[in-house]
């Protein structure tokens, strides 16, 4: 059992304050099979959902028991609703905790200024058209299109938002910045608690280190604290999932999975074409057959295929970097580390094509000003959140219910999001490998 976890511990040497937890939490919910007892779930509820739908073939013997089977299928639904309380309880201080310690990770100041900002640079705007490739993606395909499905719509307001609906103006730019942090984090403004977070990270890094240590032992507590809730709430996923797909399966008979085939084909047409976008671009930039520049990080990619888990695959990645593509071990160090925790791109892609799909699917129209909520909110969310089921569905499930989405949708998305998580972590592995080829030096060989 002690071999069994010897590749997860050595991350702790690279950042043992934040991979260490991550580490832990990732390999126990590995070695439960959470996904499998996910996707269990999601088949058993398509089944049963059907074997109940009022347009199945069933449905004339199930008729005299409509009502029976309407109250059966809400309290099967109940424990989605616990599983969304729990995770909408932490979700903002494991975010606020996350984006600070991410940022403010690395101890070299020079380093982080003149490397870590460019790197920062690429980080955005490969994120920003990530999401707004998802997006186009999603309106293209229309994966939610045709559902219908019928929910608690929230209003959005600039109460529960930060701006207004169907505008985008420089008054938007000022209203994220908040006036008072402690009321944004108590009222779960999502946006202007990511604004706050990247501001405290940056600041914590030009203070000294035996006053920042301080703050970041406390997040670190605050992070343990909040990571201990997901994985109790993870416990009730199976359950939710088979609950909510029972309850939608039988509202719409077999359009929901042909949706949700649509819907991972979306994102994963999305993956492909960010990760050709990198592979081109290392071509240009270094001159060699995009072909080779594959063959050398094949190993990394398939490993994060496989674990869906960036830091898992940390190691090999550094090792890649280092010995496949030439990098200076000093460079690989700081950028693959730095990348594993803000360099989420991947998951761009996956939160907006998941929030078009369910807009669509509960015909709710998403403004100008809402998509681009929808794209800030997401990108700034990812940067330092743990790699671990829950948290990116905790995420989620706030911004919908800032753009008037139920989020029971939810359901919709935890039955395939394994399978997509694979794809998004080959773009994130993909991208930090692309940026340590593009910003680092090579190896010296003089002597």
């Amino acid at each position: 059992m002690k071999n069994k976890i010897l590749p997860l511990q050595s991350l702790a040497v690279l950042n043992p304050s934040s991979i260490k937890l991550l580490s832990d939490k990732m390999l126990h919910l590995i070695e439960n099979k959470l996904w499998a007892k996910v996707l269990t779930g999601m088949a058993l509820g398509l089944i049963v959902g059907l074997l109940v739908s009022p347009t199945g073939v069933f449905s004339e013997t199930i008729q005299p028991y409509t009502g029976f089977i309407q109250t059966t299928i809400s309290w099967l639904a109940l424990p989605a609703k616990l599983f969304f309380k729990l995770i909408q309880m932490v979700v903002i201080p494991l975010i606020l905790a996350s984006v600070i310690r991410g940022l403010a990770s690395t101890k070299d100041v020079a380093q982080m200024k003149s490397l870590g900002i460019r790197f920062s640079l690429y980080v955005v705007v490969s994120s920003v058209f990530a999401a707004t490739l998802g997006v186009i993606l999603s309106n293209i395909f229309g994966p939610g299109r045709g559902l219908n499905l019928v929910g608690k719509v929230l209003p959005f307001s600039k109460n529960s938002s930060g701006f207004s609906q169907n505008t985008f103006s420089p008054d938007f730019l000022v209203d994220i910045l908040p006036i008072n942090p402690l009321s944004s984090i108590v009222e779960g403004q999502m946006l202007e608690v990511v604004v706050i977070s990247i501001i405290g990270g940056i600041a914590l890094i030009s203070i000294k280190a035996n006053q920042s240590e301080i703050i970041l032992d406390i997040l670190e507590v605050v992070q343990n604290i909040c990571m201990t809730v997901i994985s109790w709430a993870m416990k009730l996923a199976p359950f939710a999932v088979f609950g909510l797909i029972t309850q939608v399966t039988a509202s719409t008979g077999i359009k929901a999975l042909q949706s949700m085939g649509v819907y991972v084909l979306t994102a994963f047409i999305g993956f492909i074409s960010l990760i050709i976008i990198y592979v081109l671009i290392v071509s240009v930039v270094k001159k060699q057959s995009p072909f080779e520049y594959l063959k050398k990080i094949a190993t990394p990619m398939l490993l994060a295929f496989s674990t869906s888990s960036s830091a898992a695959s940390m190691p090999i990645t550094m090792k890649t970097a280092e010995e496949e593509l030439g990098i200076e071990p000093s460079t690989a160090g700081f950028l693959i580390p730095l990348g594993t925790t803000i360099n989420m791109a991947g998951s761009a892609i996956w939160h907006t094509t998941a929030v078009v799909f369910l807009s669509q699917a509960y015909n709710v129209d998403l403004s100008f000003g809402q998509v681009t909520f929808v794209v800030a909110t997401s990108i700034g969310a990812a940067i330092g959140s743990p790699g671990v089921p829950g948290v990116g569905i905790g995420i989620l499930a706030t911004v919908l219910g800032k753009v008037g989405i139920p989020i029971e949708g939810i359901s919709l998305i935890m039955g395939v999001d394994r399978l997509v998580d694979m794809g998004c972590t080959v773009v994130n592995v993909t991208g930090d490998l692309s940026a340590s080829v593009i910003f680092g030096k090579g190896k010296s060989h003089s002597g």
